[in-house]
């Protein structure tokens, strides 16, 4: 029996590594507050209801489950529905559609900010 062989970087090659990696993490970071990057999407109940209906109505684009289901939202409570979105197995089943229904249902529901 084999172990699997992982690659660690340890002892020496640790060192210059992190030398290297923090600054240009530090340095993205401060892009994002300096230029205004972000990393989520501001969408609004809205929104996200209408990726929902148009998804489950076969009326969305080519790549727009793609971009709704791997952007982040802002909003805490429509990043929640995207996740659980994301988390339905293709091709949809009958479980996959009721669980986007009672998503769309929950996006409706949420009152815009």
């Amino acid at each position: 029996m084999t172990k699997h062989q992982q690659w660690h970087v340890a002892g020496c090659l640790a060192l210059p590594l992190g030398l290297i990696a923090i600054p240009i993490i530090l340095l993205i970071n401060v892009a994002h507050r300096l230029f205004g990057l972000k990393i989520s999407e501001d969408l609004t109940a809205a929104d996200v209801a209408s990726y929902l209906d148009d998804f489950l109505n076969g009326r969305d684009g080519d790549w727009d489950w793609d971009d709704f289901t791997s952007i982040p939202i802002t909003d805490r409570m429509l990043d929640e529905i995207r996740r659980e979105a994301a988390n339905v197995d293709l091709p949809l089943d009958e479980a996959g559609r009721a669980t986007l229904e009672e998503l769309l249902a929950r996006a409706r529901e949420l009152k815009p900010a």
